[in-house]
C-alpha cells in the first residue's frame, strides 16, 4: 500500500471466509502513512487452519471500506506410500 496523498493511522482488516460461506473472525492491523512515496508492506501471521477443501476467501479492508479480495484454493490430494518388498 503506498500513501500517495493520504496520511494518518488507518486499520486494515483481513476477514477470511472457508469455502461454507462462513466467516472468521478478522485480523485487524494499523498502519501509518506519512509521506507520498511512502507504503506500508503487511505480514501477517494468521495460524489458520485449511480444514475443508474449496475456495478460502480473504477480504481486505480499509478503514471498512471492502478494497480487495484474495482467493486461496485449498484441493487434498491422496497420498500413496511406496512399499518396497521385504528381503
Amino acid at each position: 500500500m503506498k500513501a500517495g496523498k493520504l496520511r494518518g493511522r488507518h486499520e486494515v482488516k483481513l476477514v477470511p471466509q472457508l469455502p461454507s460461506g462462513e466467516t472468521r473472525p478478522p485480523l485487524v492491523m494499523q498502519v501509518y502513512f506519512e509521506a507520498d512515496d511512502q507504503g506500508q508492506n503487511l505480514i501477517a501471521d494468521m495460524r489458520f487452519t485449511f480444514a475443508l477443501e474449496g475456495v478460502y476467501w480473504f477480504a481486505v479492508y480499509f478503514d471498512d471500506d471492502l478494497l480487495t479480495k484474495l482467493p486461496f484454493r485449498i484441493k487434498y490430494l491422496p497420498v500413496r506410500i511406496a512399499t518396497t518388498p521385504a528381503e
